[in-house]
């Protein structure tokens, strides 16, 4: 399975994670604290709690955005494959080498072949059949682990990583015409099967684990 470097992207994770658990902090030492009580300095509370609901916000966005941009990217990159395999050059020049408008690169996801707009058709069509870096089970697997290092246990935040899944899937629809080739709904199925199932497993009580674990 492509995995992806945790000390590429959890850096950002664990700097929000911090901010947020400072800000429980602050909350319980609001709550707990002899002089707000004594006081009762409900604005502190309130600012505390702000403080949390500011955090939360900034980690949900931030998997959202990251997780929107590597499916759309991914799709994005195989409807150009399968253009070129068809002769349709509309979008050669759309990741204007590597790299689209908004700042998403290929390379940030491990592809360090030539541009798109230089391949020819045999070397389109190596990228996406069985074992190339845009096929089915290799770009599944690599959105997959992307989006699990991110998340790691926390259900909240592989919840919201999903949602942008799917959001940046239908960005990706909708930039090319309300369609994409067959290969990104079988890749996006594959994807959001795992997913879910990591959803359904984190779900789960521990007494529900213990009974299937006694099974």
């Amino acid at each position: 399975m492509n995995s992806i470097n945790q000390n590429e992207i959890n850096p950002y994770i664990k700097a929000f994670n911090e901010t947020n658990q400072k800000a429980y902090e602050e909350v319980q030492n609001a709550y707990t604290s002899k002089d707000a009580i004594a006081q009762n300095d409900n604005s502190k509370i309130h600012n505390a709690a702000v403080n949390v609901s500011i955090s939360t916000h900034n980690i949900s966005l931030y998997l959202n955005v990251k997780s929107a941009e590597t499916s759309k990217g991914n799709s994005s990159a195989q409807q150009i494959l399968t253009n070129l395999l068809n002769g349709n050059t509309d979008y050669i020049n759309f990741f204007n080498g590597k790299t689209m408008e908004n700042g998403f690169s290929l390379e940030s996801i491990g592809y360090t072949g030539k541009p798109l707009a230089q391949l020819d058709k045999s070397e389109a069509q190596s990228l996406i059949d069985e074992g190339g870096f845009f096929s089915v089970n290799e770009t599944s697997s690599r959105v997959t682990s992307f989006v699990l290092n991110m998340t790691g246990d926390n259900l909240e935040a592989l919840k919201e990583s999903r949602k942008g899944l799917v959001q940046g899937f239908e960005e990706a629809e909708k930039l090319f015409g309300g369609q994409l080739p067959e290969i990104s709904y079988e890749t996006q199925k594959k994807t959001l099967e795992v997913i879910d199932k990591k959803i359904e497993e984190l779900t789960k009580t521990d007494l529900q684990k213990e009974v299937e674990e006694t099974l």
